[in-house]
Order: C-alpha cells, then structure tokens, then sequence
C-alpha cells in the first residue's frame, strides 16, 4: 500500500507538472505577438543610446565646462603618482581628516573650522579606510570641474550670454595660473566659490519663496565651506538689502536680510568659535607706517597677479552691467589695501582676499576680449589680419603658459611664477615638496619607523608632519609637530615630554626649504635619500630630568 500510494502520489505530481506547465503554455501569448514583444523590447533598447545622445547634445556646453577643467586639473595629479599635490592638501586637510574620523576634535574647533569639506571627507574615510591622501586627490579635479561648471551656469544664466561665449570664457578662467592656483590647495575656497557663483542669479532675482529658500541654503552652504567664501556671499546679499533700504523698499530689505540671517548666525558662530575662543582675534597690529615688504605681499601681490587682464578688464567692465560682480571686485580690492593701514588689519593675510578676486576679473576680462573681437572689422589689409589674430593668439599664450605652470617642476619653474613663491607655489606638481623629493620622502619615512622605539621621537617641521600622519599611523603617539619653528623648539618639546633621543627629516644641509636652509648643530645624518636625510640627535638625560 505504501508503494502503491507514493505511485498515486507520484502521478499525481505529474499530473499536476502537466497541468500547470499546460496552463502555462495556454497562458502564453500567441507567436505572432510573442514576436512582436520581443521586437518592441529591443526596440525600446536600442533607442537607448539615441536618447543618451540627445540628452548629452542638449548639455553638451555644461558637461564640456565640467569635463574639461576636470581633466586640466586632473593633469597633475596623474604627474605626481600615488602623492597628493598642494600644501593645505596634505598639510592640513589629510591629517584633519585622521583627527576628525578618529573623534579627537570637540566640537567647538570643528564649528570654527568651517566643517562642510571635511563633512565629504571624514564619512568617506569611515566608509572606506582608504588613505585621505586619495580622497582628495579625487576630490580636487571635482571641486576644481564644479566650480567652473557653476561659472558657464552663471555666465548662461545671470548674464545671458551665449552658450558658445560662455564655454569659452568659463574655459579661459580655467586656464589662468591664479585659477589654477586656487585648485592647487584651497579647496574650500573651490568649494564656497561654487556655492557664490550658484546664488548669484538669485541675488538679482530672488521673488518668490522658492527662490528665496535656496538662496538662503546656498548662503549657509558658501560660509560652512570658508569663512571668505561666507564673507563675499554676505556682503554681496547685504549690498542689495542697504540698496533696498535707501530706497525705501522696506519689504524688499525685510526679504534679503531673512535670506541672509541663517548664514549669518553660522558665520559669527564660526568666527566666534575659530577666531574669539582660541585667542586669535579679528585684527593684528601694523605698523604706524607700511614698509616695502607689507606693500609688496599685498598691493604688489595684486598687481602681479592681474596685470595680464588688466587692458581687458578695462574694455569689458562697462559691458557687465551685474551689481554683484563689481560689489565683490570692489570690495576684496578695499580689503587688500586695509594690509597698509597703521596700526591695525585683519587678521587674514591680504593675499587670501587677491585670490577671491580672480573670478569677478576673469570674467570682465572675457567680455573685453569678446568686445574687441566682435567690433568692427578694420577694411585695411594688415589690420584685419592683426584683428583675426587676436582671439587664437591670447588664447594659444594662456594654454602655453598654463601647460608650463602645470607640467614644469618647481626648479624649472618659468621666471614669472617664481617671483611670490611663499603666496603662489613655483609649479603645481609639487606640495609641500617639490617633486624631485616625494619617492626620497616616503622612503625616509619608512626607515624612520623602523627606528622608533619607546624612547625616541620623529619631530616634524609642518611641510613633513601631514606625511607623517598620512604614511605612518601607528606613530601618531611618538610624533611632534613644531609647526613653521625652527627644528631646536622640537627638540625642546621632545626634552619636555621625557624622550631620549630625535629623529627628524630634512633636506641636506644648503638644500632646505621653507626659509630653513640648514640643519642646525647636533644633528646627525643617519641616511641620506636624494636632498632628503634622515636625522638623529640624543637628548641629555641630566637636562630631561631636570625638565620633568
């Protein structure tokens, strides 16, 4: 019986197969149809690329403004390797990022910080746990990309200008050296820059709620990426809400200062927590009379960087109507000049405030350049063809001169970026080293490891010390940062905390940057790398006892 019920079950099972898979075959739409299904699927397919190829002709102008600056800035990082370039980079924004992730900053300092950089970079690092050497190095090509996109979008938009005009000029500003200089290492500025350039069409118009909530949010946003950044942007919504105010537009004057209230709580918060509670303050003494250094670094240091556009700013100022550009223009110029007041300035150093002032200048000088190519054709032969010349020519100059401040090393530099090299690097293969020295840095480091025991101590000057936190985490406890002092303030730090003996990387001895040319007496090289060395130097143990 049981054999006999499991072969009815048995049938049954097929039975039941048969029955579904005959459900299944009637349930299944006839050949004709099944056939003209199958071609519809793959018809919906295949216009998928066509569709594709409409959207990308449609943006074709804004993905070529985001692209190709990507791809410009992209250019040194692939020159350098696996190392990161400019010296806030791994300075300050890599070690930062360590600190940040590994929770060892309160939150009043991240508050004073302006923290919406690190916000991108410390989640990605939790996520990962990839060196944050290569988050910005992603990073910077992105940054460098958006903010020339939001540029082409402004110029399309607030300006009106023609898609064409406005690539091409978008394009230009990407290729000046003091654009390029930006993407270098400030990539908050970057990163609050392309916040401005994105509110200021809704500064000129800013009706209706909408409008005005995204105003608002991209205000907050341009202070919580840098206190400069957040400074413009305020100054140019309180600019239009004083215009309101003396004409008597009170509902006006009302709506801009509630657009612009929230960022600015958050921009005396920052200011409070990273200026008032460490102790720096918002001004630092001068002197009663300029001297020549004082006036270089900041007058001089304007004019260096923008006497190229001037003759082209001067044609095209007239031609930009936009309020908010000359406000900004305007404004970093007064600022820069407060660097020669006596007695007292603000505490940024007056070169911060000559960088800000490269797009507003970037752009009045692509209107000059517009104006003088489309005006009228010259009927003489010769001044005609001079005419024609022009556009390729400046154009071909900043291409060749921009190609020269990306791909040269910084000891080849060309001569005309070598006259600021504390306020603009040299080249933009390089860091807080130059190139030549990067495989000999990481190199050294890695024989200093191997060298630290509990008794000895790797003091680092600041161009070494974010190296150090990036390559050797597990030294984080025996490592001393002396910041821009000379090496004797590490040596004494190490004394003060009962070390034995020091470990310092530095250039050879009349090979040393940053104003540090020489290694002072009692120091000994341990191992040479290039211009790089290793040193060691004992500390008495009678003077570490009389410390402690």
């Amino acid at each position: 019986m049981a054999v006999r019920t499991g072969l009815l079950q048995g049938n049954r099972l097929r039975n039941s197969w048969i029955v579904v898979k005959g459900a299944a075959r009637e349930n299944r739409p006839p050949l004709g149809v099944e056939k003209s299904m199958l071609s519809f699927g793959r018809e919906k397919i295949s216009r998928v690329p066509e569709g594709l190829g409409k959207i990308v002709r449609s943006y074709r102008f804004a993905l070529a403004a985001f692209l190709i600056p990507l791809f410009i800035r992209s250019i040194p990082e692939i020159l350098v390797g696996p190392y990161p370039i400019g010296w806030d980079t791994i300075a300050f924004y890599v070690p930062n990022t360590l600190d940040w992730a590994a929770g060892k900053t309160g939150f009043t300092e991240i508050l004073g910080t302006a923290p919406l950089m690190y916000l991108i970079s410390v989640p990605v690092y939790w996520v990962s746990r990839v060196n944050p050497v290569w988050t910005f190095k992603i990073m910077g090509p992105i940054l460098y990309g958006s903010m020339i996109w939001a540029l082409f979008r402004f110029l399309r938009i607030g300006l009106k200008w023609p898609d064409k005009q406005a690539l091409g000029s978008a394009l230009l500003t990407s290729l000046y050296f003091v654009t390029l200089r930006i993407s270098w290492d400030l990539y908050r500025n970057m990163l609050g820059l392309t916040f401005i350039l994105l509110s200021l069409p809704l500064i000129e118009d800013m009706k209706g709620p909408r409008k005005q909530a995204i105003l608002s949010v991209l205000i907050v946003l341009a202070v919580a990426a840098d206190q400069l950044t957040g400074v413009i942007a305020l100054v140019l919504v309180g600019a239009r809400a004083l215009t309101a105010l003396t004409r008597n537009q009170r509902d006006e004057f009302v709506g801009k200062v509630k657009v612009a209230l929230p960022g600015t709580v958050l921009f005396l918060a920052t200011a409070y927590a990273g200026l008032i509670v460490p102790g720096i303050g918002l001004v630092s003494q001068q002197a009663p009379v300029p001297s020549l250094t004082s006036a270089s670094l900041s007058i001089g240091f304007l004019a260096y960087a923008y006497l190229a556009l001037v003759p082209l700013v001067l044609v095209g100022v007239r031609k930009v109507g936009n309020i908010e550009l000359r406000t900004w223009s305007l404004f970093c110029i007064a600022t820069v000049g407060t660097a020669i007041l006596p007695f007292f300035g603000p505490i940024v150093e007056s070169y911060r405030w000559s960088l800000l002032l490269d797009i507003p200048l970037c752009i009045f000088a692509a209107a000059g350049l517009h104006k003088i190519v489309e005006s009228v054709h010259p009927r003489i032969g010769w001044a005609r063809n001079f005419h024609q010349l022009i556009l390729p020519t400046l154009s071909t100059v900043l291409m060749i001169s921009a190609i020269l401040y990306i791909a040269l090393p910084a000891q080849q530099a060309m001569v005309y970026y070598t006259a600021y090299p504390e306020l603009l690097p040299t080249s933009m293969i390089q860091n807080t080293i130059p190139l030549s020295d990067l495989g000999s840095l990481r190199s050294l480091l890695d024989s200093a490891a191997v060298r630290i025991n509990s008794g000895t101590v790797l003091i680092t000057h600041q161009a070494i010390y974010g190296w150090a936190r990036a390559y050797l985490p597990s030294l984080n406890n025996q490592l001393i940062n002396y910041h821009y002092n000379p090496p004797l303030s590490g040596v004494e730090m190490a004394r003060s905390e009962g070390y034995s003996s020091i470990l310092m990387i530095w250039w050879i001895d009349g090979s040393g940057w940053h104003n540090q040319p020489n290694v002072p007496s009692g120091f000994s090289v341990l191992l040479q790398n290039g211009d790089l060395a290793l040193y060691s130097r004992p500390i008495d143990n009678g003077q570490t006892e009389r410390s402690k």
